[in-house]
């Protein structure tokens, strides 16, 4: 996978030169899917899928459909991992903040064309929703942040299909951008030691000063995310006791990136997405 996804991010022009490229890559990761080649190996494909939509955004449409009847035929059978699971969502979940009416538009094209998966595609938001808690590392927490912030300002038309699911989304917000609140101090911190080991002239003064500066900034943006949810829907998920956050083992967040993570795509390079800003215009 390291040579597929260093030539799809690193010579995307190239890539897409030959536009069969594209389908040929798919039967591949479809090649291991569909041949119960093992839950890791399976996470991996549906990885590679994920990156070349976010970097093949515009040549993507024709592919959608197989795509999505893939994802949508694995979850018919038995998935072991949250590993794979949460894979074959993300893919879901890029679609819809990439093109929301594309992504509704391929889900009733798959459904109406393979009847096998309306009951899975039926039950994608529901799952998503379940699933929320169990996103780890930056990426994922980010995909599913940007994804949930897309349902926040869907258009009206799409409304009867997440009906069910309104109320679990500003809880579910919540706690992915503590999980992102957490996992970006951790990192800075990281980052703050080597420097300071590195650098014996550095002024940790100084550095603590700033990083005291987020941490006051990230709190206040927590209570105003708090503030939009209504205690009922608070109650009974972990999310409405400031202290048992803080309180919380850092193992009850999955602050290391996952491995499939250091496959780096287009959203690691775009420094203008923040997921953050979009939260707040997404109000």
């Amino acid at each position: 996978m390291n040579c597929l996804h260093n030539y799809v991010v690193n010579d995307t022009p190239s890539f897409l030169s030959q536009p069969d490229r594209i389908e040929t890559i798919f039967e591949m990761c479809k090649h291991v899917i569909v041949n119960d080649l093992g839950e890791d190996s399976e996470a991996h494909a549906a990885k590679l899928i994920e990156v070349i939509i976010l970097q093949c955004q515009d040549n993507m449409n024709a592919a959608l459909p197989a795509i999505v009847q893939l994802m949508a035929q694995r979850f018919q059978r038995e998935i072991v991992t949250s590993e794979l699971r949460l894979m074959l969502l993300q893919v879901f979940i890029v679609i819809l903040w990439l093109n929301p009416d594309r992504f509704f538009q391929t889900l009733n094209t798959v459904a109406a064309n393979d009847p096998s998966t309306q009951s899975t595609i039926a039950n994608f938001f529901n799952q998503w929703m379940t699933d929320c808690e169990l996103f780890a590392g930056v990426h994922d927490r980010r995909i599913c942040a940007l994804g949930l912030c897309t349902l926040l300002r869907i258009d009206s038309k799409y409304y009867s299909a997440i009906s069910n699911i309104v109320p679990k989304i500003l809880p579910n917000c919540i706690h992915i951008y503590q999980g992102l609140i957490k996992t970006y101090q951790h990192n800075n911190d990281e980052n703050s030691d080597g420097a300071t080991d590195d650098d014996d002239d550095s002024v940790p003064s100084e550095i603590d000063d700033g990083e005291d500066e987020n941490i006051q900034h990230d709190d206040e943006f927590l209570r105003k995310l708090k503030g939009k949810v209504p205690d009922h829907e608070m109650t009974g998920d972990g999310l409405g006791d400031d202290n048992d956050a803080d309180n919380d083992d850092d193992s009850d967040f999955d602050i290391d990136e996952t491995d499939l993570e250091s496959y780096s795509t287009v959203l690691e390079a775009n420094e203008d997405i923040d997921e953050f800003q979009i939260f707040c215009e997404s109000l």
